[in-house]
């Protein structure tokens, strides 16, 4: 490995400790939450599929998206695989939500286990959102407008350069 990689691995080794310890990463919960991250992490997983879109299933909408199958959630092992996580330790956060009424667990037969959050899942949801958000605004709130718009620009830079999201 070039000599320069090393300093570059060593920046970025450097910059996450220095991150996650800014915006408290390896605190017991997220956000002063009950949650962890990596159980946040699952609820937003959820949020951004479909499955929770049926609030009445016996209504009109709840009909046309089951007949679409719009309806239909993410399976575990499809959270699991996608976020790199043990498919057992999945098991037990969504059987830990869905005791605590956050996440509807349905069975298909074409889909071992189906999940979608409930109206409860979507407000402890919406909580850790507003939550982050909060924080994030408060780390950045001494900011000017041309160093908030620069360290944006530089994250999209980073996100780009390491394979994520297209730099615009």
């Amino acid at each position: 490995m070039p000599a320069g990689r090393n300093t570059l691995i060593g920046d970025i080794r450097r910059f996450n400790r220095f991150y996650t310890g800014l915006i408290g990463l390896l605190d017991e919960t997220l956000t002063q939450s009950a949650y962890t991250l990596t159980e946040a992490r699952i609820l937003f997983e959820l949020a951004q599929r479909p499955g929770h879109i049926v609030e009445n299933p016996g209504g009109k909408a709840g009909f046309l998206a089951r007949a679409l199958r719009l309806d239909i959630g993410p399976a575990a092992s499809e959270i699991a695989r996608e976020l790199h996580l043990d498919p057992a330790y999945v098991t037990r956060i969504l059987r830990k939500f869905s005791a605590a009424g956050l996440v509807e667990m349905r069975t298909d037969p074409d889909v071992p286990r189906l999940l979608s959050l409930t109206a409860r899942g979507m407000a402890a949801l919406a909580g850790l959102q507003a939550a982050a958000d909060r924080d994030l605004a408060r780390l950045t709130e001494r900011l000017g407008d041309k160093e908030a718009a620069e360290l944006s620009d530089m994250l999209m830079r980073v996100s780009h350069l390491l394979g994520g999201a297209p730099a615009s």
